[in-house]
């Protein structure tokens, strides 16, 4: 429950930064909370305002809502910027440092009782912890929408209104954000029809597909890779930890959300395997322990890792030697590398994994291959590798022999 009391804004930012000091939060962590939370401040003080203030809040929130949902902003960024902005403003409601759970999107909207009910009964359904948020978003703002156009309940809220409703989206959204809102319509209307709440699951409404942008992000050089790792000092603690890491990421494309729930039983050791269900995708997959990441495994856990009750592999460096808490401070983690090696530090530990696909697929190996490795089912994931394949792609280009601009010899 937000404060009644006036909060003045002079200091307040001071305060947070050594509340967050205090929490044991690292300095990389720290820096970027502080720079949130002055974002804020500086809105404030932009209109005048010595006392904190709900309200500009709230406006900001909704310009990154607008900006996330019209395909400006990455999702993993979208979130993180939430959480930011939600502990920001928990700690002036309360004057404590919470450690607050991802943003539940659409969460916000107030719905009548009848619709509130039937989404909190979907949203439970068995759906992977990545896509409830996105999924709760979709049906608060359909609900929301039909709410608008007179519906207190889901009867008759047919063919007509689904249309109605995509057609309003394709006008604000961005393809990738129109492609989630009919995938996740169309579960929602087979629990509605599971549950006889809708006289047709609508499943042909729902068949058309949506082309979405796929960005070619350029590849990291193997120079590149090769600093990286060489500019890590492996004689101490941290460094161990980290050496394993970005070998997990460099030499069998882990994803950062796998690593940080990488266990020690993951690890079959004699028959020289990691076998893992994959977070992302829910799929398992068996990757074989080549010696150079065995090596680098076994030093972290036999000389730097802290004993501890955690089956997690990896571990906080400082105390209280906990697992590693999130994907985010693997990308951390790689940012810190990347700049001890001199390399830009806005790179993506995804970099690894693209480089990696990329290489096997340029030394020969099919994407199907490839696909499996990685354990993607629909290679339409592994696909884009092909696309950062320069010199293959050269052997497809037409020669510009014999063309000549109309009127005169070519330039």
């Amino acid at each position: 429950m937000p404060s009644k009391v006036k909060i003045p804004i002079e200091g307040l930012l001071e305060s947070y930064e050594t509340a967050l000091a205090r929490t044991g939060y690292s300095i990389t962590t720290k820096l970027l909370l502080v720079k949130r939370a002055e974002l804020m401040i500086r809105r404030h003080l932009n209109v005048g305002l010595e006392y904190f203030d709900q309200a500009v809040v709230n406006l900001y929130t909704s310009e990154i809502d607008d900006k996330y949902f019209k395909g400006n902003m990455q999702k993993k960024h979208y979130e993180r910027t939430k959480r930011e902005i939600d502990r920001f403003v928990s700690y002036v409601n309360t004057g404590e440092i919470s450690s607050l759970p991802s943003t539940l999107r659409g969460v916000r909207q107030r719905l009548t009782p009848q619709f509130e009910r039937i989404a909190e009964e979907f949203i439970a359904g068995d759906f992977h912890p990545n896509t409830r948020c996105d999924i709760r978003w979709v049906t608060y703002k359909y609900f929301a929408w039909l709410e608008e156009q007179g519906f207190f309940d889901i009867a008759g809220a047919g063919a007509i209104y689904i249309q109605k409703f995509l057609l309003s989206c394709s006008e604000k959204y961005a393809p990738s954000t129109i492609h989630d809102v009919r995938l996740y319509l169309r579960k929602l209307y087979a629990f509605l029809y599971a549950t006889e709440r809708a006289e047709d699951n609508y499943s042909a409404l729902f068949s058309f597909s949506v082309n979405r942008e796929k960005k070619v992000f350029p590849v990291l050089p193997k120079s590149d890779i090769a600093k990286l790792l060489d500019a890590i000092d492996r004689s101490t603690v941290r460094g161990k930890r980290d050496y394993a890491i970005m070998m997990l990421g460099t030499v069998l494309g882990l994803r950062a959300c796998d690593i940080v729930a990488l266990k020690l039983t993951d690890i079959d050791w004699l028959r020289g395997e990691i076998r893992i269900t994959q977070s992302k995708t829910a799929n398992p997959v068996s990757l074989p322990l080549t010696q150079d990441v065995g090596e680098a495994l076994k030093d972290y856990i036999l000389n730097a890792r802290p004993s501890t009750a955690d089956h997690e592999i990896f571990l906080r460096i400082n105390a209280p030697h906990t697992k590693l808490a999130s994907a985010v401070t693997v990308g951390e983690v790689y940012r810190d590398c990347c700049v001890a090696a001199g390399l830009p530090a806005n790179k993506r530990f995804h970099n690894l994994r693209r480089a990696l696909g990329t290489s096997m697929v340029t030394n020969g190996v099919s994407v199907y291959d490839v696909a499996q490795v990685f354990g993607d089912k629909n290679i339409n994931s592994t696909k884009p590798y092909l696309a950062t394949d320069v010199e293959h792609l050269k052997m497809c280009a037409l020669s510009f022999e014999g063309i000549a601009p109309a009127g005169g010899d070519p330039q």
